[in-house]
């Protein structure tokens, strides 16, 4: 009885060469990436972003965000899921914003923070609640034209139109403030 052999050198060869043209001819069937981010029209998308602001080579801030689109022509970037810390002149952490949402001009590094917006300042641990939070470096300036809300590290909560500050936070004001209560548990 003789053998037969079904696979020689050199008829493999032949199958493997044939596959591969075969490989290279056909169009990938199954996309690289979901619709929603076939249509994005940035630049390019960072997931877990870490960038940090500088003036004179000193760190004023730190931006984080969950996922950051880039839209390099404009400087801009939408960040989601972000916060932003803000550093003293010694380096120390003295305010966080967090927000659903954001912009930040990379260029200026002009930001505004929208969603459930909240500013802790470290200091005397109160915190801002807006729906919007404004931050301008050249201007030194923190600030909303929304409904704001100020809670103390006592309880005592005071609500207004708007608020502004500087970047110590040394002079925070509420604009047609109300209320003044305290929390009572």
């Amino acid at each position: 009885m003789t053998k037969r052999q079904f696979f020689t050198p050199r008829g493999c060869t032949a199958i493997a060469l044939a596959l591969v043209a075969v490989g290279c001819s056909s169009e990938l069937s199954t996309p690289v990436a979901n619709r929603d981010l076939q249509a994005l029209e940035a630049d390019y998308v960072a997931y877990g972003m870490v960038s940090f602001i500088t003036a004179r080579g000193v760190r004023e801030g730190r931006v984080e965000a969950d996922t950051a689109y880039v839209y390099e022509e404009t400087s801009t970037a939408m960040l989601r899921q972000m916060s932003i810390v803000f550093y003293d002149e010694f380096g120390n952490e003295n305010a966080t914003v967090t927000g659903d949402f954001g912009d930040w001009n990379q260029e200026t590094n002009r930001m505004v923070a929208r969603g459930d917006v909240v500013l802790l300042i470290h200091e005397d641990s109160s915190q801002i609640q807006s729906p919007e939070i404004y931050y301008d470096p050249g201007l030194e300036r923190i600030w909303s034209d929304s409904l704001t809300t100020r809670t103390m590290s006592d309880g005592a909560v005071s609500t207004g139109t708007a608020f502004e500050s500087d970047m110590a936070f040394e002079n925070i004001t509420i604009a047609n403030m109300r209320g003044g209560a305290r929390r009572v548990f």
